[in-house]
């Protein structure tokens, strides 16, 4: 029963999301870069001298979780977004899920070597549109990802 959508872009992301609408829960669990490549060339660009790599240009790759909270007709039931942080998590938690407009925003510390990316623990703050915070301990990320199955099943009880 699981579909597999092989993307290589934001852009592509983003319209294979749109086009699966309407689901129950969305779960954008890692951001795809936030910049992307202005000025792509279609060859591969030589190493030389005298080329002009100031002039690089970058634009915004799309914000898919935002997108999804915000669809007009086809907005999942549940929306939860994580944030990787690395400085002052609470209200970079609380102004994220205000600005995405999503339902849950977990984050977590990634410059703490104890938990996140190089580590097998985590400690996570959700924070619930109806203003809730929750701080879950330091624990595996096995345990992390069965609490938050069972909070997202307790939310459809």
């Amino acid at each position: 029963g699981i579909r597999v959508l092989k993307v290589e872009t934001a852009d592509e992301m983003l319209a294979h999301c749109i086009e699966s609408l309407p689901v129950d829960i969305a779960v954008c669990a890692a951001a795809v870069a936030d910049w992307k490549v202005a000025n792509k060339s279609d060859q591969k660009i030589k190493k030389q001298k005298n080329i002009d790599y100031e002039n690089l240009s970058l634009s915004q790759n799309p914000d898919i979780l935002k997108t999804l909270s915000n669809a007009d007709n086809n907005r999942p039931d549940l929306v939860i977004g994580f944030a990787a942080e690395t400085e002052d998590i609470l209200n970079n938690g609380i102004r994220k899920r205000k600005e995405k407009n999503c339902d849950w925003i977990i984050s977590n510390d990634v410059s703490n070597p104890e938990i996140g990316f190089n580590s097998e623990n985590n400690k996570v703050s959700i924070f619930y549109k109806n203003q809730v915070e929750e701080n879950l301990p330091k624990m595996s990320k096995s345990a992390i990802a069965n609490e938050i199955s069972n909070k997202i099943i307790s939310y459809f009880n």
